[in-house]
């Protein structure tokens, strides 16, 4: 058995106000550079790979956060070893939040007033309604799907060399990637609800509260057989 951990990341608060950010490329604001920042800092767990959205808000912090953990690497390596190699970003843009279309970049109040019927709608069923020359729900979940099983495969790949190389070795723990995803909330409720098997059901993006800069956790287990299982990691208290 092996396993990636999936811990997928929103971006923080982002520039430009109560608009609704789809494909517009807003970078984020100096707070939300530092809700990042802690999100990131509270997670003390080797990091193996770095996936982004291409979009500023999520590839600027992940370009930063990549050679922040090179330059933490290279803190103690005496002058004889090999220098550590850089931790590469892989970014996708795949990982992008949903397209908008006429209504992307538009401040919410104003998107209520003009056009609120059709808002409605699609916040309750998305998959019944889409936005203005925007893009399906359909398409959106199947781009993200093929993205995330891009790199499932990616880093399966990888654990299964590194294991061959290791061959022979005693190792009684489960063989673990942790790879960091920097994407969009509609990106992670869209794999949450593929975890929970809640695919295509209706109003719950709606009713699933994610904060900007928020941390969700999916382990993806896969066995001898290449069978993988999803398992959305709750957070759970151990304290008295």
């Amino acid at each position: 058995m092996k396993q990636v951990r999936l811990l997928l990341l929103r971006h923080g608060e982002c520039e430009g106000g109560a608009i609704l950010r789809g494909r517009v490329d807003v970078p984020l604001s100096d707070k939300g550079w530092r809700q990042m920042s802690a999100a990131v800092a509270a997670q003390a767990t080797v990091c193996h790979g770095i996936y982004s959205s291409t979009s500023k808000r999520c590839a600027e912090f992940a370009k930063a956060f990549a050679a922040e953990l090179h330059s933490s690497a290279s803190v103690g390596i005496s002058l004889d070893a090999p220098a550590p190699l850089p931790l590469k970003v892989n970014l996708l843009e795949e990982l992008q939040e949903i397209a908008f279309g006429d209504w992307d970049g538009c401040l919410l109040d104003d998107l209520y007033q003009q056009d609120g019927e059709r808002m409605a709608a699609y916040w309750q069923d998305p998959w019944a309604v889409s936005p203005p020359n925007g893009e399906t729900m359909a398409s959106f979940e199947a781009r993200i799907d093929g993205a995330i099983e891009q790199i499932l495969n990616k880093e399966f790949a990888q654990l299964a060399l590194d294991d061959e190389q290791a061959h022979g070795e005693c190792n009684a723990n489960v063989p673990t990637a942790n790879i960091w995803v920097l994407t969009h909330g509609g990106v992670i409720r869209h794999l949450m609800a593929r975890a929970l098997g809640a695919v295509r059901t209706v109003g719950f993006y709606s009713q699933l509260t994610l904060p900007v800069a928020a941390v969700v956790t999916i382990n993806v287990l896969e066995d001898k057989h290449g069978t993988r299982y999803w398992r959305l990691d709750w957070p759970s208290g151990h304290g008295d």
